[in-house]
């Protein structure tokens, strides 16, 4: 079907405005302008987890995900079509640390805390001597089985506990918020890859083709100037110029197959009043776990897996410090805290030192996490919050800080865990929906990846699917 003969009778209901929705309603209608599509917002924004507001005096300070990769193409090219690819920005300073009663250095040539190279961590003060020759058993040991899909159960195997515990767990948990001992290994690509190679995890490592001079010495990580949501804002508002319509505060209750025409019926309640629309195609692209009910009647089994998600909440806990306050150790893009040394903070950013535009006042900005997987801190006071966080940082840095400014974002349920066996645990869902509803779609964090990059993906290669089956 050519795509001018797409028309609006064909009306795809998207929910979700987060940036999984946002891309494929920008897909959908740059291959089919005059597809009708809607997206349904329960919050009265758009963004989901991607939020940026004032700050301490700066005007763009993200409250949650603050840059995306752009050695994976998808999100960089979103910022390029909705007109952002020359205002984005790269952190100055690259190196991070671990505290173990100290601030240690990363080693070189990790992946996601997997060390490739057995000299940089036989160097490193963070491991401990018999740590590091544990680890360097990952040469003689027979190839470990993945069949248990576990990122704790594979890496302690390979290489101790201590690596494991200092470098593998605080690297993905800082990404994911998550246990490792409780999560997919087959939903972390690159460890996915590392282990399903050779019969040793470093010599895996070394028969991986080495990127270009030019590749490895591009940035690794991007952002919009004037923050995350600014990606939001540009990518609605292309939708919206491009057709599309956004219902903010529209709670979505059921998704309702039509038996007479093939097409479904979104029910939702907004400002008070319930509607209903009629679609030929819906994206879901909420959390799974909040998700659940929209299937209770229409497909229950579907229902049924959905409520069974986990979700980890977080809290991010920004800090305007004096410059002079922070020690002098307090150096490079900040820090992560292994689980064996959390109390409350599982990493700390020094934010105006990673990004230049946020070093333009008197103020060390400090993008603090608390909670994930297992520690969920959210329903605190923001004063125990604050104790949480200041008592912390003192154990940690040596110093105590009087913030001149404090804000504090919390974000309940809002890290989906990909537990053991997840992909599996998704084709189930799909196949459930195929055989019911098979013009109904998943797409976001909950289900094929988290980050900024792998949404957009699943957003782009859901409207591809769905321009494919007018043809």
């Amino acid at each position: 079907m050519p795509e001018e003969s797409i028309s609006a009778e064909h009306h795809v209901v998207i929910i979700g405005a987060g940036i999984t929705g946002l891309s494929c309603a920008h897909s959908l209608l740059t291959a089919a302008p005059h597809l009708r599509v809607t997206l349904l917002e329960s919050q009265p924004t758009t963004g989901g987890v991607i939020r940026t507001s004032s700050f301490a005096g700066l005007p763009h300070v993200d409250e949650a995900a603050d840059a995306f990769l752009l050695r994976v193409p998808f999100a960089a090219q979103l910022a390029k079509d909705v007109g952002l690819d020359n205002q984005l920005t790269s952190p100055t300073s690259g190196h991070a640390s671990v505290w173990r009663n100290g601030l240690h250095r990363l080693p070189a040539g990790l992946l996601l805390g997997v060390p490739t190279q057995l000299s940089s961590l036989a160097t490193s003060r963070l491991i401990s001597p018999r740590g590091k020759l544990r680890a360097a058993l990952d040469l003689v040991l027979p190839k470990t089985s993945v069949a248990s899909d576990s990122i704790g159960a594979y890496m302690r195997r390979r290489f101790g506990n201590e690596v494991h515990n200092m470098l593998i767990d605080p690297l993905v948990g800082s990404i994911y918020a998550a246990d490792t001992d409780h999560f997919s290994l087959e939903m972390v690509p690159q460890l996915s890859t590392l282990a399903s190679g050779s019969r040793s995890v470093l010599l895996s490592a070394r028969r991986m083709p080495k990127p270009a001079a030019n590749i490895a010495a591009s940035p690794i990580f991007g952002a919009p100037l004037a923050g995350m949501g600014a990606l939001i804002k540009a990518t609605q508002e292309a939708v919206e110029k491009l057709g599309g319509t956004v219902r903010l505060n529209s709670h979505v209750s059921s998704i309702e197959p039509t038996a007479s025409n093939g097409k479904y019926s979104v029910h939702f309640t907004a400002n008070g009043t319930s509607e209903a629309l009629s679609a030929s195609h819906v994206v879901v692209c909420s959390p799974a776990k909040h998700s659940a009910d929209f299937f209770s009647e229409s497909a229950p089994q579907v229902a049924q897996i959905l409520a069974q998600s986990s979700h980890a909440s977080v809290v991010m806990v920004a800090l305007a410090v004096p410059k002079e306050s922070l020690p002098q150790n307090a150096s490079g893009s900040g820090y992560l805290v292994p689980k064996p040394e959390q109390r409350f903070i599982t990493a700390v950013s020094f934010a105006s030192q990673k990004w230049a535009h946020l070093n333009t006042t008197d103020s060390a900005i400090l993008r603090v996490s608390l909670g994930r997987d297992a520690m969920p801190l959210n329903e605190h006071s923001d004063e125990e919050l604050t104790s949480f966080v200041l008592a912390d940082i003192k154990r940690h840095l040596l110093v105590d800080l009087e913030p001149t400014a404090l804000r504090i974002t919390r974000w309940k349920e809002s890290f989906p865990q990909y537990r053991p066996h997840h992909v599996a645990h998704v084709e189930h869902i799909e196949q459930h929906l195929a055989e019911k509803m098979p013009q109904v779609y998943l797409a976001g964090a909950s289900f094929r990846g988290i980050g900024v990059p792998s949404c957009v993906q699943q957003g782009v290669a859901t409207a591809q699917k769905i321009i494919a089956s007018f043809v």
